[in-house]
């Protein structure tokens, strides 16, 4: 269910202008046995069916590592498109292309919750009464005014916040969950703003966590 849900968000994003977009880490939560010495060899995973959004989220979030001195891969290069978590074999591919990559650790990327608010936007003219403009006390001058003047009627439109979840998993304990940070993004703009601003935000969350080792 995750998977559509993060799936329809980023669709809807595609539609969207290139305005920037922000996201707001709304909080985080480190295992207190996470390995004090960070991870240098991690692998971003974004949970989606949709190919073209997973490529562009976790190549951004990791070129966001990449700077900060990790060495991050794409789970789209681990993980091919018919991969199956339920079968076994497509799980124990999949452990030997992260080992053999030098992989310890996985951080996922997942949309957990979904909010609509319909509003409503009252239309609007550039007005004033008399006597703030001359125009006003007479009617020739009111006429002209108003009948050029455009009016822009009222619409309703739908205001959506997206809840994300990035978890950071330790491949050499089994898989085990050492970190968790929650986001929320209102009215993503673009994919690609999105992307950014996101994997702006979780990759300097684990950098405050100490969890990334240059």
């Amino acid at each position: 269910m995750k998977s559509i849900f993060l799936s329809a968000l980023l669709a809807a994003i595609l539609l969207l202008g290139a305005c920037g977009t922000t996201v707001h880490m709304t909080g985080t939560w480190k295992a207190p046995e996470a390995p004090s010495s960070g991870f240098h060899n991690m692998v971003v995973a974004a949970l989606t069916s949709n190919m073209a959004a997973q490529q562009t989220v976790e190549s951004r979030l990791a070129e966001a590592l990449q700077k900060r001195g990790i060495v991050a891969g794409r789970g789209a290069d681990i993980f091919p498109p018919k991969f199956d978590p339920t079968r076994e074999n497509d799980k124990t591919a999949a452990g030997e292309r992260m080992k053999a990559a030098g992989y310890t650790s996985v951080l996922t990327v997942s949309l957990v919750n979904k909010e609509s608010e319909r509003r409503y936007v009252p239309g609007s003219m550039g007005y004033a009464p008399y006597p703030a403009f001359g125009y006003y006390g007479r009617f020739w001058g009111y006429y002209g005014y108003m009948w050029g003047s455009a009016y822009s009627p009222g619409y309703y439109t739908t205001d959506k916040t997206y809840f994300l979840e990035s978890n950071l998993y330790d491949l050499t304990q089994d898989g085990k969950l050492v970190w968790s940070g929650q986001s929320e993004t209102y009215n993503p703009n673009s994919l690609e703003s999105f992307a950014k601003s996101y994997a702006t935000q979780v990759s300097t969350a684990l950098d405050n966590a100490g969890l990334l080792k240059r």
